[in-house]
């Protein structure tokens, strides 16, 4: 079982380190993606809504990896789509990968085990290997679990918890996914999801004591910060942990020359937020959204609708954000196309 502790907490931040987002081929990976996906909306064949979250994905890709219009002077020597089919690719006239043989299954086994020996050894990188080859050869949900605990401990908490989310797309009923989510939550001082995580994992295994103290961990985490913030004075801003808490202008990954600071601290934005917060119906979707139940698509409308909600309760202020966004986009040469625990025994 998962036992405790490995992961920072929030009085144990990692040092600050200044490293360049990618490298010139991993621009030039993006490049091809984007490309990729440009191809796609030039050819028609998209909704007017999936355009729409397209460009939006474009310029959040040029934004984090620094993109300007030189980079797109590369030209790949194959279209990205047909290098990944030539690797990747399922077989001809396939629509889904197809089940693994029982020699498949037993290698993938083999595999497994191999990778919970490296655990064991603190080997999380090896492990990481081993459960990838166990997985191409059988997308079992327990590899996909296992695995998490290795990015568990090599301190990659995204990674973990989207290996979680996958093993419960393949079992919902796995609750060791859902405490380790609950793990790689904690990591991330996301105490609050932490806790729902806890307690659907003990919906599934009401008996499993891991799971019941570390709930307990993590509703402690809530109440001590609620008291801090109770202590300070200061209303919750329910825009700023959006953004990663950024600072002045920009902040990571985020249009330059915008000074969020001041944004999410104007008065007209507080307020706007405070009444979205309280409509019942962005309630419930928040709270999906906030529990990794929402897929892509419902995201996507989560956000259209909070926009037209600010369009309508404050269409003035909403024209100035836009207005604000103008002009501090990525490409400005003009682009035109564009808790405390750590992972333990594996199964």
């Amino acid at each position: 079982m998962d036992s405790l502790p490995l992961c920072r907490m929030a009085d144990e931040a990692a040092p600050a380190t200044t490293t360049t987002v990618a490298s010139s081929d991993e621009k030039n990976l993006v490049v091809s993606f984007i490309q990729f996906i440009r191809h796609k909306v030039s050819a028609n064949q998209c909704t007017d809504d999936q355009v729409e979250a397209l460009e939006v994905a474009v310029q959040c890709m040029e934004s984090a990896f620094g993109l300007t219009d030189a980079n797109y002077a590369f030209q790949p020597s194959k279209p990205l789509l047909d290098v990944f089919i030539a690797a990747e690719g399922l077989p001809s006239g396939e629509d889904k990968l197809p089940e693994p043989t029982e020699a498949e299954i037993a290698e993938a086994n083999k595999l497994k085990e191999e990778g919970n020996d490296l655990m064991k050894a603190s080997q999380f990188d090896a492990a990481v290997s081993k459960y990838n080859e166990a997985i191409k050869l059988n997308r079992d949900p327990v590899y996909f679990c296992n695995r998490a605990a290795a990015y568990c401990r090599l301190e990659q908490y995204d990674l973990a918890i989207q290996d979680c989310r996958t093993a419960l797309a393949l079992d919902p009923k796995y609750s060791k996914a859902y405490g380790r989510m609950g793990l790689a939550l904690s990591c991330q001082n996301r105490y609050e999801q932490a806790v729902e995580a806890y307690k659907k994992a003990l919906e599934l295994d009401p008996n499993q004591e891991s799971f019941k103290n570390n709930l307990k961990i993590a509703e402690e985490k809530v109440k001590e910060l609620e008291a801090a913030a109770q202590a300070s004075g200061a209303q919750p801003n329910p825009f700023a942990a959006m953004f990663g808490g950024a600072g002045g202008a920009g902040g990571p990954g985020l249009p330059p020359g915008v000074d969020f600071a001041s944004l999410f601290n104007n008065p007209q934005m507080l307020s706007m937020a405070q009444t979205l917060m309280n409509d019942p119906n962005i309630q419930n979707m928040m709270g999906q959204l906030m529990s990794g139940g929402a897929g892509f698509g419902n995201i996507f409308q989560a956000g259209q609708q909070l926009a037209q909600q600010m369009q309508q309760s404050n269409p003035e202020f909403v024209e100035q954000l836009r207005r604000q966004f103008e002009g501090h986009g990525p490409n400005e040469g003009g682009n035109e196309g564009g808790e405390n625990n750590q992972p333990g025994q594996q199964q």
